[in-house]
């Protein structure tokens, strides 16, 4: 697999730190550890929303001039929905445990932060499987999806993710 280069790279945010920033914030709220399913469905659903809010909003009055990519990852298409197999993984081994405040991952950007603080608000209310039912509604996830394959392994384009998030709302 090639790996990344800086010109490569469109993504705001680095994905091992947003998700740590994700069981941080859940765990500030809840006391108790977000669950596998739940991380995963809030990287997704905020990758999606905040690639489709960025790219509706161009040639308007109120365009937001950032990357729609929220980060750059890989999402396949999973029996419970969109998954970034790497953070899977990484969460698996313990691997993500870092403290991440909203400074360190937000810094100054202010719509950023209440976009995203506010999507996970929301996220966190939903019931796991309620998460994994609304992801299996998007066609970027049914077109990649194959029920009878031994391993799920298909990725999603996030262009594909971007544009349906687009046009959803």
């Amino acid at each position: 697999m090639k790996k990344m280069g800086k010109e490569d790279r469109k993504g705001i945010l680095n994905t091992k730190d947003f998700a740590c920033y994700i069981k941080t914030r859940y765990k500030e709220k809840y006391i108790n550890d977000i669950s596998p399913i739940k991380l995963q469905k809030s990287l997704y659903f905020c990758f999606a929303h905040w690639g489709g809010f960025v790219n509706k909003s161009k040639n308007t009055e109120e365009e937001i001039n950032q990357s729609p990519y929220l980060f750059d990852e890989t999402f396949k298409a999973w029996s419970y929905g969109p998954v970034v197999p790497n953070i899977y993984h990484e969460e698996q081994e313990g691997n993500l445990t870092k403290k991440v405040t909203e400074d360190e991952i937000f810094g100054n950007n202010h719509i950023l932060k209440e976009t995203i603080n506010s999507l996970l608000d929301d996220l966190f209310e939903i019931s796991d499987f309620k998460l994994v039912n609304l992801s299996h509604a998007d066609k970027c996830w049914q077109n990649n999806f194959d029920p009878n394959a031994k391993k799920h392994e298909k990725k999603i384009d996030c262009k594909d993710i971007i544009y349906e998030y687009s046009y959803k709302y």
